[in-house]
């Protein structure tokens, strides 16, 4: 267990923050060279080649890991959520698509009442009901600029909430093992059709993808060390700033600015995030305050 430090976490999330940007820069670019599905395997290939090579124990951790069908599905769910993400980088800038994507904390929080059975205030479903509304003014259906990104973006955030609720389930694998296995999922899964759709890349294009899944895998193994080492409360807000990364990739790679609606949307959806943070960082405070009372 690391030490409690939460500097140190907030520097772990933001780092990794930058590398999933990095991921779906470089994703995006590939967009106009090779198809999804190329991309999506490289992106998983790399993924387990880096974690294999510099935990190799972890390849035995997972043998015998338990709960198996609920580590299938979470890996299930995360490789349908990379497929709606590269493919919505397809048809929209990256900012508007890391936008729409982070609905999925507020996903979270409405399918851990049907889900996880907890309880959901009516001032967490007003804030989970603002963060749509900020998602509404970046996708404008209705006013000409909505295509099929939009609820390719909704899809993957949809997808990532599932996971994430997943993996509340499987708390108690080893993260290792967690990060792993939806690797493997996904390699195997697309290992079977990307021969359809196989174009040979140059060494260059080697690299890139390389370093997508090197991105990917250090960036949620950087998350993994950040939450060991402090509150998911203390984490959290600073992934927001993806959202900054993202649109100043947009911007600056690819020659996207985005909207006043877009960015207006995406204060929205961040201030309903961490509105619901708030919250939980409450509860927990009241919480801890009754059980040292009680102790006293």
């Amino acid at each position: 267990m690391a030490a409690d430090s939460p500097l140190a976490a907030i520097g772990f999330a933001c780092l990794a923050g930058i590398m999933f940007v990095g991921l779906n820069t470089i994703a995006k670019y590939l967009t106009g060279t090779f198809d999804t599905v190329m991309i999506i395997w490289a992106r998983y290939f790399f993924h387990v080649l880096v974690v294999v090579i510099l935990f190799p124990r972890t390849v035995i951790a997972m043998s015998r890991a338990g709960q198996q069908h609920i580590q299938l599905g979470r890996s299930i769910l995360l490789l349908a959520s990379t497929v709606c993400n590269f493919t919505a980088l397809m048809f929209l800038p990256l900012g508007e698509v890391a936008a729409i994507i982070f609905t999925s904390p507020l996903l979270v929080a409405a399918l851990a009442m049907t889900v996880l059975g907890e309880k959901v205030s009516p001032l967490r479903w007003a804030f989970i009901a603002a963060g749509f509304v900020g998602a509404i003014l970046i996708v404008r259906p209705g006013f000409g600029t909505f295509n099929i990104g939009a609820p390719l973006a909704l899809g993957c955030a949809l997808a990532y909430a599932l996971y994430q609720v997943s993996t509340r389930i499987v708390r108690e694998a080893q993260p290792m093992v967690s990060l792993l296995y939806g690797g493997v999922v996904g390699m195997v899964a697309l290992s079977i059709v990307v021969p359809f759709f196989w174009q040979w890349p140059t060494p260059v294009q080697w690299l890139l993808m390389a370093l997508m899944g090197s991105l990917g895998a250090f960036g949620h193994l950087l998350m993994i060390m950040a939450l060991q080492r402090a509150e998911v409360s203390r984490v959290s807000p600073f992934t927001y700033l993806q959202l900054v990364w993202a649109m100043s990739s947009s911007i600056f790679v690819f020659g996207d600015l985005p909207t006043t609606m877009t960015v207006m949307g995406a204060i929205v959806i961040v201030a309903s995030g961490l509105a619901l943070l708030n919250l939980d960082h409450g509860r927990a405070a009241r919480r801890r305050r009754r059980v040292e009372g009680g102790a006293e």
